[in-house]
């Protein structure tokens, strides 16, 4: 690899960032969130207890923390330009 391959593979790789190369701490916020809701709901649904309402409720926080605010971001983008 060339100089010039290994500074583009470095610019592209780690920080998440949209089409225009600007980092986006709202795409790594929402990745976590995501994540999160993931592991929660696979130990509502893995692990044997008889309260699992609370389980369902905190993977439901996450999913709608994951995904909210990105679309409340994109229509405050539309509103603006």
């Amino acid at each position: 690899m060339t100089a010039e391959e290994i500074r583009a593979v470095k610019s592209k790789a780690g920080f998440p960032g949209d089409r225009h190369g600007k980092r986006s701490s709202m795409r790594l916020t929402s990745l976590l969130a995501l994540a999160a809701a993931f592991v929660f709901g696979l130990l509502t649904l893995l692990c044997p207890r008889t309260d699992d309402e609370k389980g369902l409720y905190l993977s439901a926080f996450f999913l709608i923390a994951a995904f909210a605010p990105k679309a409340i971001q994109k229509f405050a983008e539309a509103e603006f330009q």
